[in-house]
């Protein structure tokens, strides 16, 4: 299901709270991942206190409810919204320190496409987040981030 470049991922420096401040770059990353950091280098030479906001679009084949399971130390939020941009779900109770935590959400989704935003933020200590499909998952298809 992952083609290696479906999340665009923003990164920032971040503060104990998940506030994002300086802009440091971009980079890609499947949609289905498992990037486990522990104590060594995150990003751009940077091993505590940072963050990203990422995007990925779906094209969603079935209407039916889909579950997705993410995982974060520190913090991460999920977003998801419709073509038009309207958001229609929201999971915003994992933003906040802790250690390597599980969280699933389930989403009635209808035909169409969606854009998918997941943030996340690490303070200090381990560095991981993962995501993916869990129920559904046959009737999602990724879409590829064109060049980059």
């Amino acid at each position: 299901m992952s083609s290696s470049k479906v999340w665009r991922r923003e990164w920032f420096k971040v503060d104990e709270y998940g506030n994002f401040g300086e802009y440091l770059g971009e980079t890609y990353a499947p949609f289905e991942f498992d990037d486990n950091w522990g104590l060594g280098e995150v990003a751009f030479g940077i091993e505590d206190e940072i963050g990203f906001r990422s995007y990925a679009r779906i094209e969603v084949k079935e209407s039916e409810v889909y579950r997705f399971e993410y995982g974060c130390d520190d913090g991460a939020r999920l977003y998801v919204y419709h073509e038009k941009g309207g958001l229609i779900y929201s999971r915003t109770d994992s933003w906040k320190l802790q250690n390597y935590t599980l969280y699933e959400c389930e989403v009635y989704l209808e035909r169409g496409v969606y854009t998918i935003r997941l943030d996340w933020y690490k303070w200090g200590m381990l560095a991981r987040i993962s995501f993916k499909v869990s129920r559904g998952g046959e009737y999602i298809k990724p879409i590829p981030i064109e060049g980059g």
